[in-house]
C-alpha cells in the first residue's frame, strides 16, 4: 500500500514543484514563493525518507483542489479508505466537493467516493442519502444503484433491495433474476417467522417468476407443505429438487424421510432412495439406507450392507457408522481390514504433505522456494493426524 501512496504522491509533488517554479517577480511574491519552496522541499524529504503520511500532509496543504489536481486528490482518498483511514478519506472527499470550479463529472465522482467512505465507516444513513441524491440528479447512475443495493442487502431491507435490483437491471440490462429471487425468498422467510404461510407462498410465486429454476424457492415451499401437514405435496417438491440437482439430496434427505414416514407413501420414498443411489454417491444417502436396513432387518444386515458399499466408495463417515454398528454388537465382516485401508489411502491421497508457513500454499512436494509467494525456506512438512 505504501508503494501506491508514493505513486499517487509523485504527480502531487510535481504539481507543487511546478507552482514553485512559476514564481512571480514582485518582492512579496518572491517571499511567498520562498516559503512555498521550503514546504515543497520538506515534503520531498519526507518522501525520500519513506514517510509518506507526512509527505501527504505537506503536499495536500500546498496543492489546492483544482480541475488539474482533483484526480490525484480522489486517488489519495480512495487509498486512505483501502488502508482503513476512513476519516481521512472523508475529509479529502468533502474538501473536493466544497471547491467551486469543478465540472459535474468530477463532483459526481467525489460524491460517489464520499458515499463509499460513509459505507465503509458504517454510516449507512448518510451513504443512502448521498446515493439517493445522485440518483435524483441522474436516474441512470449504475454506480449509485449498485451502492444502494449493497446498503439494503447489509441492512437486510429486502423490499428496497428488490426495487434497486429492478432499477439496476433496467439501466444496465444485467440479468438480476437470481438475485431478485433470493430477495423474495428472504421476504418469504420473514413471513414464515411471523406465521404467515399465505404471504410466504405469495413471495415464493414472485421468486419463481424471477428465477423459474430456483432451488431455494422449492426448499422453502416444501417446508411450508410439511408445516401444514401436506406431506404428499412436500414429497413431490423434494423429489422435484432432487431431479433438478442431486447435490441437494444431502440437504433434503432428513425431511424427505420424515415426510415419507408421516405420509401414506413411505414405500414411495424407499423406491426413490434406491433410484437416487444409482447416480448419487454421497455418504448421506448411504447412511440413510443403512439406518432403514437396521430398523427393518437388524444391525447385522445393516453392517454387511454398509461394509460392501464402503469397499466401493470408502468414506470416513461411513467407516464411523460401521464401527458404531460393531460396537452395538453387529457381527464382524471379512472386508473390515480392506475398508480401513481403502479409507486411509483415500485420505492420504487427498492430503497435502507440505505447507508454506508464509502464505499457506500446500502441496505434495517440498520446495525450497514457495511456488506461490516465492519466499525461501518457508515450506514445512505438515504434522498431525493426517501428516507427519
Amino acid at each position: 500500500m505504501t508503494e501506491y501512496l508514493l505513486l499517487v504522491l509523485i504527480p502531487l509533488a510535481a504539481y507543487a514543484g511546478w507552482a514553485v517554479a512559476r514564481g512571480a517577480i514582485g518582492r512579496g511574491e518572491r517571499k511567498r514563493n520562498r516559503s512555498f519552496s521550503n514546504r515543497y522541499f520538506q515534503g520531498l524529504n519526507y518522501l525520500l525518507d519513506e514517510q509518506p503520511d507526512k509527505a501527504i500532509a505537506v503536499f495536500i496543504e500546498m496543492a489546492e483542489v483544482t480541475a488539474d489536481t482533483v484526480e490525484t486528490h480522489l486517488a489519495l482518498g480512495s487509498l486512505f479508505r483501502r488502508r482503513g483511514e476512513v476519516d481521512r478519506a472523508i475529509r479529502i472527499h468533502q474538501n473536493i466537493i466544497s471547491k467551486p470550479g469543478l465540472d459535474e463529472a468530477q463532483k459526481t465522482r467525489a460524491l460517489l467516493e464520499l458515499g463509499e467512505d460513509y459505507m465503509r465507516s458504517g454510516l449507512f444513513d448518510r451513504a443512502e442519502s448521498l446515493f439517493n441524491e445522485l440518483i435524483e440528479r441522474d436516474p441512470d447512475s449504475p454506480s449509485a444503484l449498485r451502492s444502494l443495493l449493497d446498503i439494503y442487502q447489509q441492512e437486510k431491507d429486502w423490499e428496497k433491495a428488490l426495487l434497486q435490483a429492478q432499477k439496476l437491471e433496467a439501466v444496465t440490462e444485467e440479468k438480476m433474476g437470481l438475485v431478485m429471487s433470493h430477495f423474495c425468498c428472504e421476504m418469504a422467510e420473514c413471513e414464515l417467522l411471523k406465521a404467515q404461510p399465505g404471504a410466504a407462498r405469495k413471495q415464493l410465486r414472485q421468486a419463481r417468476r424471477y428465477s423459474p429454476e430456483s432451488i431455494r424457492t422449492r426448499m422453502i415451499l416444501a417446508r411450508i407443505e410439511e408445516q401444514q401437514e401436506m406431506f404428499n405435496e412436500a414429497l413431490s417438491v423434494y423429489e422435484d429438487i432432487a431431479s433438478m440437482d442431486m447435490e441437494y439430496i444431502h440437504e433434503i434427505l432428513p425431511s424427505y424421510l420424515l415426510c415419507g414416514q408421516k405420509s401414506e407413501e413411505y414405500q414411495r420414498t424407499l423406491e426413490h432412495l434406491e433410484r437416487w443411489s444409482e447416480d448419487y454417491d454421497g455418504v448421506s444417502l448411504l447412511l440413510a439406507q443403512t439406518q432403514i436396513i437396521s430398523d427393518r432387518q437388524g444391525i447385522d444386515a445393516a453392517s454387511h450392507y454398509i461394509a460392501n458399499a464402503l469397499t466401493q466408495r470408502p468414506s470416513v463417515k461411513g467407516l464411523d457408522r460401521l464401527i458404531e454398528l460393531k460396537l452395538a454388537g453387529a457381527q464382524a465382516t471379512e472386508s473390515g481390514d480392506a475398508i480401513l485401508r481403502a479409507v486411509a489411502q483415500k485420505l492420504l491421497a487427498r492430503q497435502p504433505s507440505y505447507r508454506c508457513t508464509n502464505c499457506g500454499y500446500a502441496g505434495h512436494s517440498h520446495h525450497w522456494q514457495c511456488p506461490s509467494c516465492k519466499n525461501w525456506s518457508t515450506t514445512r512438512i505438515i504434522r498431525g493426524v493426517l501428516g507427519e
